[in-house]
């Protein structure tokens, strides 16, 4: 709990400074009774406010999730335990003012949806919410701090982008791509064959069975789904702004080879640890690691840099998001093309050494557009 003036206050408290000193001027005890009204008042206000804050309580939902640019829709609730009502509640949070409550009437509860937007990604606790009024009159603010449990967990905003190139494909049922083979399992169906021992029944095409040449089975065509590494250079170049749109970059790319069909190999070079997603995946879990991303200074030191690429498998195509190039840079995509591997780099729009990116495919991000270099 705290009191302190507002900016109204402090005009009046000055105003009784001059109605003090011209009434030891003029001799005349007449002026101290508006300073004695108007210190009366600051009195009132300090008490009113104190004991409005005090019995006022808050919570907040656990954990909420929004994506940058856009408001909770989680309501909040507030409730006044006074039997007398409070008036001009404002909470806000270390990510701003979360909202304003006009009135609330003594011994009743309600709900209120937070009007702050949020407008940058990351993880924001509840622990340390204020509430604070300065009813009745404004001269005197009081405020509550609340260590609340929760947190507000604000996912990048991903966008629309090409499907990545991938490598390594595999069979898998429900792929999106065609191999040249037959399988016994599958949603296109390709054909029939006569029945082989092991066959299942459930294979079995019963209408061409019907007709005499004994048992016949259905046939289809093979699904494959590739791989794709998504590297994420955690803020190396020092620039806030590129690093955050590289984060959108990164996830934009990881969800599109996700509706593609691709197994994605996620790894921020922060934690230096790969995280395998299947296909089709919703990605809630991928987002809330985005939303928590920190920046690491030396994402692309040499022996970070390799040893987090030496834990890819050994098939996939490498996307590597990254802040800037470097000489580490340079010698990783050297070495990988070396292997034979698929790597493609994407760079701010302003980056510098994209031409010694020989034989990688460069493409540069900024804000939430991403394009190919010609």
């Amino acid at each position: 709990m705290s009191l302190r003036l507002t900016a109204t206050g402090w005009l009046f408290l000055g105003m009784v400074g001059l109605f003090y000193g011209a009434s030891i001027t003029s001799q005349s005890g007449l002026l101290l009774a508006p300073a004695g009204i108007i210190l009366g008042c600051f009195l009132v206000n300090g008490v009113a406010a104190w004991r409005a804050v005090r019995r006022l309580a808050v919570s907040a939902p656990a954990t909420a999730h929004v994506v940058e640019g856009h408001r909770l829709d989680h309501p909040w609730q507030v409730r006044n335990a006074r039997g007398s009502e409070v008036a001009l509640v404002t909470a806000e949070s270390t990510a701003g003012r979360l909202f304003r409550l006009t009135r609330l009437a003594g011994g009743t509860e309600t709900s209120v949806v937070p009007e702050l937007q949020f407008h940058r990604r990351g993880v924001f606790p509840h622990d340390q919410v204020r509430l604070t009024t300065a009813f009745p009159f404004g001269l005197v603010r009081a405020a509550r701090q609340f260590a609340l449990r929760g947190e507000v967990v604000v996912h990048p905003a991903v966008y629309p982008v090409p499907p990545p190139r991938a490598a390594g494909f595999d069979v898998m049922v429900g792929g999106k791509f065609r191999g040249q083979r037959q399988t016994s399992a599958g949603d296109q169906f390709s054909g029939i064959r006569p029945h082989q021992a092991g066959d299942s029944l459930r294979q079995i095409h019963w209408a061409s069975s019907a007709k005499g040449q004994g048992l016949m089975v259905k046939t289809f065509a093979e699904e494959l789904s590739g791989r794709v590494a998504v590297v994420l250079d955690c803020g190396s170049a020092g620039v806030e702004q590129d690093f955050e749109d590289a984060v959108r970059a990164a996830g934009s790319l990881a969800f599109a080879a996700l509706d593609a069909g691709h197994h994605v190999e996620w790894l921020d070079l922060a934690a230096g640890e790969p995280e395998l997603i299947p296909p089709f995946a919703d990605g809630q879990a991928l987002l809330n690691r985005l939303a928590r991303v920190p920046a690491e200074p030396r994402s692309l030191d040499p022996s970070r840099l390799a040893g987090a690429l030496g834990r890819l498998s050994a098939k996939c195509a490498v996307h590597l998001v990254l802040t800037q190039t470097t000489p580490a840079v340079r010698d990783a995509v050297a070495e990988l093309r070396q292997r034979g591997r698929s790597v493609s780099v994407y760079l701010p729009k302003k980056a510098s050494g994209i031409t010694d990116l020989e034989g990688a495919s460069v493409w540069h991000f900024h804000g939430r557009h991403l394009e190919e270099v010609a």
